[in-house]
């Protein structure tokens, strides 16, 4: 299977309502040690998107599927 390819170049937009880039003044930058600016793999929006498609939320089991993709 061929390697998947991730967006790593693009920078999305930093101003917004996040306590990282929210409340910095003009040429400020925050002193954050993990860097977490990157787009979200197409793979979990996908499943957020189908997850948003029920428009139906309520208690769920795990399945068991879930602990052993975890553990790998």
């Amino acid at each position: 299977m061929p390697e998947k390819q991730y967006e790593f170049t693009h920078v999305p937009k930093r101003r917004s309502n996040s306590i990282k880039w929210g409340n910095l003044k003009v040429n400020e930058l925050p002193m954050w040690i993990a860097e977490m600016d990157f787009e979200i793999a197409p793979e979990i929006l996908a499943s957020m998107e189908d997850k948003l498609g029920v428009k139906a939320f309520g208690y769920e089991s795990v399945p068991a599927e879930h602990y052993q993709a975890v553990a790998d």
